[in-house]
């Protein structure tokens, strides 16, 4: 299976390249995969492989191969050095820079300057692969069956994802603008596309105000600098957005904690469900 290759027979398996060359050193932090940095003299690279749970997250790693191939010509993303789709190996140049921050999102120069990076996103080529929040609920939903304290509010999820309206406007997304996958340097780039896809562009908007829980001041900030002067319309999308962010999010912690209970996580679901309420 592919979760149980480690890190030296993947690299094993990059043509032309030889494991013995390289340093390899585990990067932590990460929540659905196994992630190295790989070092061979001046070159460094990072070398994603899927975890035992990566499966029940519902990745499209086709599309994410094909995003971040247009993602890196338009210097948005880290490029794609080898992928293996069948083997669950996907390797990327590392990207240096500084990452930030919690307080760096919170900044409004730096909230203008993410607004930009999205437009930049959001004129990539549409790859045609929509996601569908009411079948990706629903699996959750199926899936937290197995914990009774965590499926009656999964299902209160479900019914408010059913219940938002679907965008007629459609781009090519990241789906996951949190600090942490926003590199600095002469720019900023985004790491971490594995939940891209095609989907309502203020979804985009909506990840960042959710996963920090921006204040109204930040959230209008974030949005007439993406706008350039966002209407009432635009502001009633935008909280759909918000809600139905908070709704997945709820849904993808609530199905870790069950396999990978903590009390930080317990935390955040109960934060989460007072403000989805």
């Amino acid at each position: 299976m592919s979760e149980d290759l480690n890190a030296f027979e993947a690299v094993a398996l990059v043509p032309g390249w030889d494991p013995a060359d390289f340093d390899i050193e585990e990067l932590k932090g990460g929540l659905t995969n196994r992630t190295y940095q790989l070092r061979r003299g001046d070159d460094h690279y990072v070398l994603r492989l899927n975890a035992r749970q990566s499966d029940s997250f519902q990745f499209d790693r086709s599309s994410e191969i094909r995003i971040l191939g247009e993602a890196s010509k338009s210097g948005l993303s880290p490029q794609v050095i080898h992928a293996d789709e069948v083997r669950g190996i996907l390797v990327l140049e590392f990207l240096h820079g500084r990452t930030w921050q919690e307080e760096d999102i919170r900044d409004h120069r730096n909230l203008e300057a993410l607004a930009g990076l999205l437009r930049r996103v959001h004129e990539l080529p549409r790859c045609e692969n929509r996601i569908d929040y009411s079948a990706v609920a629903a699996s959750y939903e199926k899936y937290l069956k197995k914990r009774h304290g965590l499926h009656s509010f999964a299902m209160r999820c479900v019914e408010i994802i059913d219940c938002i309206p679907v965008s007629g406007e459609v781009v090519c997304c990241h789906n996951d603008i949190v600090a942490a996958n926003v590199i600095e340097n002469s720019g900023i780039s985004l790491i971490d596309w594995e939940y891209a896809c095609d989907n309502d562009p203020l979804f985009d908007l909506a990840s960042a105000i959710g996963f920090h829980n921006l204040d109204e001041t930040r959230t209008a900030v974030l949005l007439d600098a993406y706008t350039g002067g966002a209407n009432a319309e635009l502001k009633i999308r935008l909280a759909d957005q918000i809600r139905l962010y908070d709704a997945i999010q709820w849904l993808w912690l609530a199905s870790r904690q069950l396999a990978f209970p903590s009390v930080a996580q317990s935390r955040r679901l109960e934060e989460l469900q007072q403000r989805i309420r």
